[in-house]
């Protein structure tokens, strides 16, 4: 199994394309550091994307993006780290995306690192 991560990428980069293009490394450039838990956080993702719990899709042969604005993150975010809150990693994640756009969508990315 190819190692997993989660992490917040920027959609307003020029070279990822939602909708389309080329499925070789077509994921948002990654603003944040990879979440803690993230092999389990991943699967947790793809199960909400194809049960319509969020909105997402496959945008690369490993890799799916969910447009996202800081509050959604967060309230996803809250619920699985629920029982991880004290975690200073989980807590410098939390104080990352609050200082965000809370106006601008961001790409909740699931990849595959192979």
């Amino acid at each position: 199994m190819a190692d997993v991560e989660v992490f917040i990428g920027d959609l307003t980069d020029e070279t990822f394309h939602y909708e389309g293009g080329d499925w070789n490394h077509n994921y948002p450039k990654r603003i944040s550091a990879f979440f803690p838990k993230g092999y389990d956080l991943f699967f947790s993702v793809l199960d909400d994307i194809y049960y319509n719990r969020i909105e997402g899709r496959q945008t690369d042969w490993g890799s799916h993006t969910c447009p996202m604005y800081p509050d959604e993150i967060l309230a996803l975010l809250e619920d699985y780290y629920k029982k991880d809150m004290g975690d200073v990693k989980v807590q410098e994640l939390f104080q990352f995306i609050k200082q965000l756009d809370p106006y601008q969508q961001y790409g909740l990315v699931a990849c595959e690192m192979t």
